[in-house]
């Protein structure tokens, strides 16, 4: 008897769970980001820790422009699991996309993700095009050593080779090329390029 009881708890732990991913991420498929903060909150607060929830909660945030919060939650995820993938990619797009990017952040994450994603899933060719343009956005703003240029580099190819029929893919393909003509050597420490 005791055995059922303590199955029942925890089939019902994940029931709730599931309730709460099922309605927070619908919400946000409709773009109702609030509401699926409200949900996701209720579910967390029902599980502490559980680290999917905490996860769709920090997108939810990322989603409303509530960066700091979004932050908060993502760092206390990567401190109980520092290679928990929702949270690195979540991290990455939050430094990313906010008013004020700061993209050595997004790449700190992303990198972090690179090394554990599988290579054959939908988000390989993601990462690789995030990587790529956050590198580019710090060439601009502050430059780039000549190994942060190769990374750079290489992840844009990757990208190009993996989405050759995309919109902006000539001019990924023209981004690389001028790189390439016209970047230092290795003698220069660091390379900032104003416009590109």
């Amino acid at each position: 008897m005791k055995k059922i009881g303590l199955l029942l708890l925890f089939a019902s732990g994940l029931v709730f769970s599931q309730n709460y991913l099922e309605e927070g991420n619908n919400l946000m498929s409709q773009n109702r980001f609030a509401e699926a903060e409200d949900v996701f909150r209720k579910g967390v607060k029902q599980e502490p820790d559980n680290l999917i929830l905490k996860s769709q909660l920090a997108l939810t945030l990322t989603s409303q422009n509530k960066n700091d919060q979004a932050e908060k939650v993502i760092t206390g995820i990567l401190k109980k699991d520092p290679s928990f993938s929702a949270a690195l990619w979540y991290g990455g797009i939050n430094n990313f996309s906010k008013d004020q990017p700061d993209f050595r952040k997004a790449i700190g994450y992303f990198e972090r993700l690179y090394a554990i994603i599988d290579k054959n899933s939908d988000q390989y060719f993601a990462l690789n095009f995030y990587i790529g343009n956050s590198y580019r956005n710090v060439l601009n703003i502050e430059g780039l050593s000549y190994d942060e240029v190769n990374r750079m580099l290489e992840t844009y190819k990757v990208y190009i080779e993996m989405q050759p029929d995309a919109e902006d893919i000539q001019e990924a393909k023209e981004f690389v090329q001028k790189i390439e003509e016209n970047r230092p050597g290795k003698n220069v420490r660091k390379w900032r390029m104003v416009t590109g």
